[in-house]
């Protein structure tokens, strides 16, 4: 369903000086290449692919059993879902500064009670090392993660099992984060990664609304399958046109957008995925640009490094953290006919190469040269970055990995999204 911008979203980039001047985009909505229903049938998804997950379900319909710990997997997931109610903003326990239970409050991952203080503040940092608080029900990030997954669960159940019953819950989740008047979501994140003692918010709070990238592609499952009505995937549309302007104007979306690291990577992967739901296809292909100028060539090295994510505690970790949302910006290129997969700077600076250094390591990390805190490394979110390169570069140095990892990983959702 198409529907026409109605706030100057496209003006806003060109107005601020988006890591870089742009040059005007010509790209429409009726000449982009992927992105858009072209037929009742096919859904309008952004990271997801839509050939992909049918060639996946004509699989499981062929018995194909390397599938079906992943399917089982999220069948699982999906069952314990249904039982659950909605999840909300307004179920935290705590009010944020606002004293509106509407606003998404979540505190910072590595700030802590300051142990020299009597009451504790100002909160201390400990990089590396989470703060259970912020998982508890005081704050809405543990909330906020549980509906994400639930969602991503039950749409993907839903479209694989063609169960009708997991995507009307999935719709009954989203209605109410986004639409119920009594328990959706304010369009902002002023409250954010919040420190106690320090701020009530912050520009790299941002980052936790990236799980709003997931519950889009979910939306076009969900709208293909009949689960929403026209008005409502308006009223979603509307939603993510208004978070999107706040992302381009407040205070704290200026920090994000600024910021040098994977927050900047990830606050233009948000930006475009919203834009282009929201109907603005033009300020994907204007954000790109500056992905390109500034984003590849001031955060991947000539090594293939990623600089500002070998600093922190959890380098491997945050490496591949980065780089999905690289490869989540190559997806959205897609989009608009930019191969940001196979770009390279001058100085042979892109995806591939950054995608090679680390793979060099995954095998045996005891080689990787650089600090992780945790005796034990998580390579899930390596193995998720590996599927997406092994699927568009055909290369034996991602291929041998991946299959060897498969067998770990054999139950993780991504395995149902690429092929």
């Amino acid at each position: 369903m198409k529907r026409k911008i109605t706030t100057p979203l496209f003006a806003l980039i060109m107005l601020g000086s988006f890591q870089g001047a742009y040059a005007q985009s010509e790209t429409s909505v009726e000449n982009a290449k992927n992105c858009v229903a072209t037929t009742p049938n096919s859904p309008r998804l952004f990271i997801w692919d839509y050939q992909n997950l049918e060639q996946n379900r004509n699989r499981l319909n062929a018995q194909d059993k390397t599938l079906l710990p992943a399917y089982n997997a999220v069948i699982k997931k999906a069952d314990q879902e249904m039982s659950k109610p909605p999840y909300s903003v307004t179920q935290k326990t705590k009010t944020p500064p606002s004293g509106d239970k509407h606003d998404y409050y979540s505190i910072g991952p590595y700030w802590w009670p300051n142990p020299k203080t009597k009451n504790a503040l100002p909160y201390v940092r400990r990089d590396g090392e989470t703060n259970p608080e912020r998982y508890d029900n005081s704050f809405d990030s543990d909330r906020f993660s549980d509906f994400a997954n639930g969602v991503e669960a039950l749409t993907i159940a839903a479209f694989f099992s063609r169960k009708d019953e997991y995507a009307n819950k999935a719709a009954e989740f989203i209605r109410t984060w986004f639409i119920n008047p009594e328990t959706r979501m304010n369009p902002h994140m002023d409250y954010s990664q919040a420190i106690p003692g320090k701020t009530d918010g912050r520009g790299i709070g941002i980052i936790d609304s990236y799980r709003f990238v997931r519950i889009i592609d979910s939306i076009g499952l969900l709208e293909q399958m009949g689960a929403f009505s026209p008005a409502e995937v308006s009223s979603l549309q509307k939603w993510f046109e208004d978070y999107s302007l706040w992302m381009l104007t407040s205070k704290n979306g200026k920090e994000s957008r600024s910021s040098t690291n994977n927050h900047g990577i990830f606050f233009d992967v948000q930006l475009m995925t919203f834009s282009a739901f929201a109907g603005d296809l033009s300020a994907v292909e204007i954000i790109l640009k500056g992905v390109k100028s500034s984003r590849i060539a001031g955060q991947i090295n000539k090594k293939g490094q990623l600089p500002h994510e070998l600093r922190r505690t959890r380098a491997f970790h945050y490496t591949a953290y980065a780089l999905r949302a690289f490869f989540d910006a190559a997806d959205l290129g897609e989009c608009v006919g930019v191969d940001l997969w196979n770009f390279k700077t001058r100085k042979k600076q892109g995806l591939k190469p950054a995608m090679a250094y680390q793979t060099k390591f995954a095998n045996n990390m005891k080689l990787w040269p650089f600090k992780e805190i945790r005796k034990y490394v998580n390579q899930r979110g390596y193995y998720q970055n590996l599927l997406r390169a092994d699927e568009v570069y055909e290369d034996i140095n991602f291929t041998a990995p991946r299959k060897k990892l498969g067998e770990k990983y054999k139950e993780d959702i991504s395995n149902l999204l690429y092929p």
